[in-house]
């Protein structure tokens, strides 16, 4: 999957976080649920990044030994 339709994908998520932190009162259920939403995908971003940079690393690999 790509950096773009992954962005895509989340797009609605991150909308409702916003929507959640900004308009509630601080520290209620909603917000603490859009920080947890917002730990839980800088988590799969990290992976999501490490992993590409694995597998771009083995293509340029493979591209410098042909």
């Amino acid at each position: 999957m790509s950096i773009d339709s992954r962005c895509k994908e989340q797009q609605s998520v991150a909308d409702q976080m916003f929507m959640d932190f900004k308009y509630t009162r601080p520290g209620s259920k909603e917000q603490v649920r859009a920080l947890s939403t917002l730990s839980f995908l800088v988590g799969m971003w990290s992976d999501f990044l490490v992993n590409e940079e694995k597998r771009m690393s083995s293509a340029l690999s493979l591209e410098a030994s042909s």
